[in-house]
């Protein structure tokens, strides 16, 4: 599953060779956890959030198929918080972005 989501968000980014995935399985679930450049936050989310939401929604299908539960979420690292997006800044420096 992480190769079909780096796959999708490589292509979509402006820098494709930052974009990492790191995978946490917490109580059942796998953690995506994508840190891109800062540039390319945008992207992945989209207006009103449709790109992410539609990222998710072939995660969630591919991830309903093989019997597991995932969770995406969208890092910047060195990206100064939005006040108008839910962010939570992070011990490295690293700024969590729920969507």
């Amino acid at each position: 599953m992480q190769d079909i989501l780096q796959f999708i968000l490589k292509n979509i980014t402006t820098v494709p060779d930052d974009v990492k995935i790191d995978v946490q399985d917490e109580e059942g679930t796998s953690n995506y956890i994508v840190t891109v450049n800062p540039a390319d936050v945008g992207r992945i989310i989209g207006k009103e959030g449709k790109i992410i939401k539609a990222i998710r929604t072939i995660m969630r299908v591919i991830a309903i198929q093989r019997g597991v539960h995932i969770r995406i979420s969208v890092v910047s690292e060195n990206e100064p918080p939005s006040p108008s997006v839910d962010s939570q800044p992070q011990d490295d420096g690293s700024i969590t972005v729920e969507v």
